[in-house]
């Protein structure tokens, strides 16, 4: 008896420490500036929008002119717009430069968020080209690899942060082939850069959100692009996948997954917040009540159990 009190005891202990340490924050924000990828839409727009409103200085990478525009139109003039491809090398340096020549003298870059990302296509496997997957991982793992290490000089003059934005599918196989395989991988690399850093300063944290109703999905496009696909398929494998109807699986999954997603894209800007601004931030943040209440816990079952839950949601496979 004495020792379930005990225990109960420590955790209650260890939940409030915890609580009172995470809330804690970093002084002089106002003299903080952040680079952000992926800001023409979705989560870096978000979040690029709320640093600026929070008197950040904020770099906000865009893929496209229009994406620039849409934030250079309501935010102050602590924001800069940077054209960035994450899949190019030379758009990464040419970002750099441009931070380096916008810095203040003798001031680093206080954070980097890897925001930009691709889900690339929804399918069996073995509909996945090689390129398929190769133009996920370029964006979304060797582009956040890309960036951080070469921003590292600046973050590492400030002792800044390192936020990389993983998914739920970073901690649970299912359903994206390209793109569950380049968020392992982003996993694995931040891990990785968090033991490596830490001894120089730099604190490194994961985003892991879960499903949200951003323009990341179009379900109509997914769908087509599924269609053509299998069209190029040979007809024994079709037959393999049940014919065309896997078509129309994967049209329900995604309806499905989209159903129970959620409406409240604050709470990952939130987190993106947290992680740079407080003064013990987390190494991961789950996203989501998806992510926290059943990706989560599945990823701790043994394997057969947490296969048989995926199955069950995941129809094609």
């Amino acid at each position: 008896m004495y020792c379930i009190v005990a225990v109960i005891v420590l955790a209650v202990a260890y939940y409030v420490i915890d609580l009172v340490l995470r809330s804690l924050k970093i002084g002089k924000i106002t003299d903080k500036h952040v680079f952000i990828t992926g800001c023409d839409s979705g989560f870096g727009h978000l979040c690029a929008v709320r640093l600026d409103k929070l008197g950040f200085h904020v770099f906000a990478g865009c893929l496209t002119q229009a994406g620039a525009k849409s934030l250079s139109d309501i935010c102050s003039s602590r924001l800069t717009t940077v054209i960035l491809d994450v899949g190019s090398t030379e758009s990464i340096e040419q970002a750099v430069q441009v931070v380096q020549r916008k810095l203040p003298p003798d001031t680093g870059l206080w954070a980097l968020i890897n925001n930009a990302g691709i889900m690339g296509l929804v399918s069996p496997s073995e509909f996945n080209t090689r390129q398929d997957v190769q133009d996920v991982i370029n964006v979304n793992l060797l582009g956040t690899i890309d960036a951080t290490l070469r921003f590292l000089p600046l973050l590492r003059k400030s002792k800044g942060r390192i936020v990389n934005t993983s998914s739920i599918a970073g901690r649970v196989a299912h359903l994206l082939t390209p793109y569950t395989a380049s968020k392992f991988g982003v996993e694995g690399f931040s891990d990785l850069m968090r033991l490596e850093l830490r001894s120089q300063g730099i604190k490194v944290s994961i985003l892991e959100p879960g499903v949200f109703r951003t323009g990341f999905v179009n379900i109509n496009r997914v769908v087509e692009n599924a269609r053509k696909r299998y069209e190029t398929i040979a007809p024994e494998v079709q037959a393999v996948y049940g014919g065309s109807a896997v078509v129309d699986k994967i049209r329900n999954n995604m309806v499905a997954g989209y159903t129970i997603g959620s409406r409240d894209l604050d709470l990952v800007v939130d987190a993106h917040v947290h992680a740079i601004s407080a003064r013990f931030p987390r190494a991961r943040y789950a996203i989501g009540t998806d992510a926290k209440w059943f990706f989560i816990p599945v990823s701790f079952l043994p394997p057969f159990l947490s296969d048989f839950l995926i199955k069950r949601m995941v129809k094609y496979a």
